[in-house]
């Protein structure tokens, strides 16, 4: 795989993964299970997959696993997706997953907003259309009855 398709194949899994994530959550709850039940299975199930992947990178990775920074923002990273996550579960359990899916992975714009203010990122015109169009589409989906 070449440099330049790289990142359109991960961002393809990537995608078909969270769409099956979602897809496999509602299913959960819809079979009565809680919402921090399946929290915590996905903690415990992250935890268990990642110990072969982590070591697998650290193997591939030209620099020594020492030499490796590690700062705040790896921390706050990880716990803003486990609030997220949970909070994800509670707004899935009692509204259908075709509105809160997609509702939810309106998520780039925050990412976009603080990228703009804080690093110096600037979006072409056509980009910033494609985030006012994801507005429009939150707001479409939430025009509709959600439960």
């Amino acid at each position: 795989m070449n440099s330049a398709t790289r990142p359109l194949v991960f961002a393809t899994l990537t995608i078909l993964m969270w769409g099956l994530w979602g897809f496999f959550g509602k299913l959960a709850l819809d079979r009565r299970m809680a919402p921090t039940s399946i929290f915590l299975v996905e903690a415990l199930t992250n935890a268990v997959l990642a110990l072969p992947l982590v070591l697998f990178v650290l193997y591939r990775q030209s620099a020594p696993a020492s030499q490796s920074t590690v700062n705040i923002y790896g921390f706050l990273s990880g716990a803003v997706l486990a609030v997220g996550l949970l909070s994800y579960y509670l707004a899935l359990e009692h509204a259908k997953a075709s509105v809160i899916v997609p509702l939810t992975a309106s998520y780039p714009i925050v990412a976009t907003l603080l990228s703009y203010a804080f690093l110096g990122e600037r979006p072409s015109f056509a980009q910033w259309v494609g985030v006012i169009l994801v507005v429009i589409g939150g707001a479409l989906l939430l025009a509709g009855p959600t439960k």
